[in-house]
């Protein structure tokens, strides 16, 4: 990227990584540092033309997410956010320049 002058780095945090849960601090613990880490990252890269921005979903119906509490997941993934909108809205995030400047957290809710 830095060779090219361009490119877009994407990190993927969560909704825990803004908001600390109980029961699972060290995961909320790696997507706060995720967030961190894509912000110094961003000043790093900045002068090379390359934008640093992190996705914080909230719950996503996955096979993850059905693990953890099958049963949960069963009443509650009609309200979960789907996997491809997820990705559309990375790819939003890469194609959208003007949106998503450099560093920013994007919240995407359930």
């Amino acid at each position: 990227m830095i060779q090219h002058n361009y490119g877009v780095i994407i990190n993927v945090s969560s909704g825990a990584g803004k908001v600390g849960f109980e029961d699972i601090s060290a995961y909320c613990a790696s997507k706060f540092g995720m967030i961190g880490l894509t912000e110094s990252l961003a000043r790093e890269v900045a002068n090379y033309n390359i934008r640093a921005m992190t996705i914080c979903p909230g719950e996503v119906a996955t096979k993850m997410q059905e693990d953890i509490d099958a049963q949960y997941y069963e009443l509650n993934k009609h309200k979960m956010l789907h996997p491809r909108r997820v990705a559309q809205k990375i790819a939003d995030m890469i194609f959208n320049d003007k949106e998503y400047p450099n560093g920013i957290a994007v919240d995407l809710p359930s």
